[in-house]
């Protein structure tokens, strides 16, 4: 027990002093390791150090109970019991013997089944006499009387008669000087088997012994609850440095991406493949960076249409102050100029090229005043389609020579709709279609579609199209591809569906046209 105490304290000191070691290590995970460890060395031995120690100390003690020396001593003895009475009976008889003839009849009464004398001669001994109780006397040839001789002892035997096989018991013992006895008899079943227990327990007795001495001798108990305590402790450490290394190697890359988000970079995403529970902390993780980009995208958005609503609002009143007095002035001076002036070719087209600048700029400042003025939708049950068809009769008669195509959904329901914002953003994408057309076949498609619990609704032309780059800056404030645009007309018009909580899409390519999909 002293040495299992040893072992289990040298084993104790060597699992903190690797805990230690682990608590100060410079990696990131190594404390978390540390705690991982520490429970499962609690676990595996505060229930099985004192199991272990109790199921040793039982196993000691019960050996030193069963295994007494009192025990052998009792086998013994019983064993020399029956020897000494098997011996006991046989002299008797050859001693008895000595002076009478012995007959079968005398054999008989006594019990025996045979009797031999043995003589010793000079150089040799000889048989003088044997007498068998039947007719054949059941002498062992693999006995040998010269073996023995001046000895008294007895050995038992089994010898086959009848079919059967019978127990027999051999005396033998000293006549006279020169003269050996032998009787042999017949002994009981359970006598014989009796004796043959005896011996085997006897026998399995000493060996349980001798391996009683040898454990407690080489204290191979309580070394084997030792080599169980520290097979459990590196398990427990192989476990916890497995699975420390499962867990934190997703965490470590979360926090490395984590620092990479809180410096900004917002397109980053964490790779970590891991299972259950870890895996959806990334794909939440993934899921939240995406959203933090949406958002902040939004938010630009948003801050870059504040201000350049705020601009608009300025420009707009910067434009319209001078503007009227402009009007009014080249008004009075064609009123005031003599007709034989204002009859002049170069005076004509000059006055007209100022009328023609007044109303661009009076558009420019509108749109400018609209894009500013641009009041959140009022949402209310609408029917695109009626929305549609109302727009549409407005540009069926025009200069322009564009011919729109409708095509509704009959079967579309209605939606939550701010009526004057659709027919605004409507307005604006067929007069952006009519103006990117030419003059000729130029063909503007408006169609409508159920999508889901959506209306999709789709305005395309077969204009010039567009770039790649252009379709990337396409909804973004001052960009804009016509002479003259203020770069606020597709601004407003994403600005009015994501106000009804939809999507804009462009597509197309270079002399494919331009198709714009919405859908809300």
């Amino acid at each position: 027990m002293k040495l299992f105490l040893l072992w289990l304290a040298i084993i104790l000191l060597a699992m903190a002093a690797y805990l230690v070691f682990l608590w100060w290590h410079p990696r990131k995970r190594s404390r978390f390791q540390v705690r991982l460890t520490s429970h499962f060395l609690l676990f595996s031995l505060l229930p099985t150090v004192p199991l272990i120690f109790v199921v040793s100390t039982l196993a000691t003690d019960t050996a030193d109970v069963l295994l007494v020396p009192e025990v052998e001593s009792a086998l013994v003895k019983a064993i020399a019991a029956l020897k000494f009475q098997f011996e006991d009976t046989g002299t008797r008889f050859i001693q008895g013997v000595k002076q009478e003839q012995v007959t079968a009849e005398l054999l008989s009464r006594w019990g025996f089944d045979y009797y031999a004398v043995w003589q010793k001669q000079t150089d040799s001994t000889r048989m003088i006499l044997a007498v068998a109780r039947d007719a054949m006397m059941p002498l062992d040839s693999a006995f040998q009387i010269k073996e023995v001789w001046g000895q008294t002892g007895s050995s038992l035997s089994t010898i086959a008669r009848s079919d059967s096989m019978l127990g027999y018991c051999r005396v033998w013992s000293p006549r006279s000087e020169n003269e050996m006895a032998l009787v042999g008899f017949a002994l009981a079943p359970e006598v014989l088997s009796a004796k043959e227990q005896l011996t085997q327990t006897l026998r399995i007795y000493n060996s349980l012994s001798l391996i009683k001495e040898r454990a407690l001798k080489d204290q191979i108990i309580w070394g084997a609850a030792t080599a169980i305590i520290a097979v459990l402790c590196a398990l427990s450490v192989l476990v916890a440095r497995k699975l420390s290394h499962v867990l934190s190697r997703p965490i470590d890359d979360l926090i490395e991406v984590t620092n990479r988000v809180a410096a900004g970079d917002l397109n980053t995403q964490s790779d970590t493949k891991a299972k259950d529970e870890i895996r959806q902390l990334v794909e939440a993780f993934n899921a939240m960076i995406r959203d933090l980009r949406e958002n902040r995208e939004k938010l630009l958005v948003a801050e870059r249409l504040a201000a350049w609503r705020e601009v608009a609002r300025q420009v707009s009143h910067e434009i319209k102050n001078p503007l009227t007095p402009i009007q009014l002035a080249l008004y009075r001076l064609k009123q005031r100029l003599p007709e034989s002036i204002t009859s002049q070719e170069a005076v004509r087209e000059s006055l007209q090229s100022i009328e023609e600048e007044l109303a661009s700029f009076k558009h420019l400042a509108d749109e400018f005043s609209a894009f500013a003025r641009l009041p959140r939708a009022e949402l209310k049950p609408e029917n695109l389609n009626a929305i549609v068809q109302t727009t549409a009769r407005l540009y069926e008669e025009t200069s322009s020579g564009a011919r729109l195509e409708l095509q509704l959904a009959p079967e579309l329901p209605e939606r939550l709709l701010d009526r004057e914002q659709i027919k605004r953003l409507l307005n604006n994408l067929i007069k952006n279609a009519m103006e990117a057309c030419p003059r000729r076949n130029a063909i503007i498609r408006i169609s409508t579609l159920r999508a889901d619990e959506k209306a999709r609704l789709e305005i395309s032309d077969n204009g010039p199209g567009l770039s790649p780059e252009a379709r990337s800056h396409l909804f973004e404030p001052n960009f804009t591809t016509k002479r003259g645009g203020s770069g606020l007309g597709l601004v407003m018009v994403k600005r009015i569906v994501e106000e009804h909580g939809g999507m804009i899409t462009v597509h197309g390519e270079e002399g494919q046209g331009t198709t714009f999909v919405i859908l809300i």
